[in-house]
């Protein structure tokens, strides 16, 4: 999925788990249940109206060089799931997500 378009997409119970998403438009989506564990969201465009209240995993998910709205960034990080390690570039979630701990 490197590149792909979700722009303006309701992506709610999607499972995203194991995907590679660099670069790809979430510009506007909504990721209400959806599943990025073990996704690479790294320099993915995200626009202020794109949405990821109500993920359902963001475990181990590398967010290297996504630029997040603070409010999203803050949820996100504050999330259950917001924890562990990227099995493919070994970058861990809450250091890409620029977390303060």
């Amino acid at each position: 999925l490197v590149g792909s378009s979700f722009f303006d997409a309701t992506l709610d119970g999607s499972n995203f788990e194991n995907s590679d998403l660099t670069m790809a438009n979430v510009e506007m989506a909504q990721f209400n249940r959806a599943n990025l564990k073990n996704a690479i969201m790294k320099e993915v465009y995200v626009s202020g109206a794109t949405l990821f209240e109500g993920i359902k995993s963001i475990e181990n998910t590398d967010w290297s060089d996504t630029y997040l709205r603070a409010d999203q960034k803050k949820y996100l990080c504050n999330h259950p799931t917001a924890k562990g390690t990227n099995p493919k570039t070994g970058v861990d979630t809450r250091e890409s997500l620029m977390c303060i701990d």
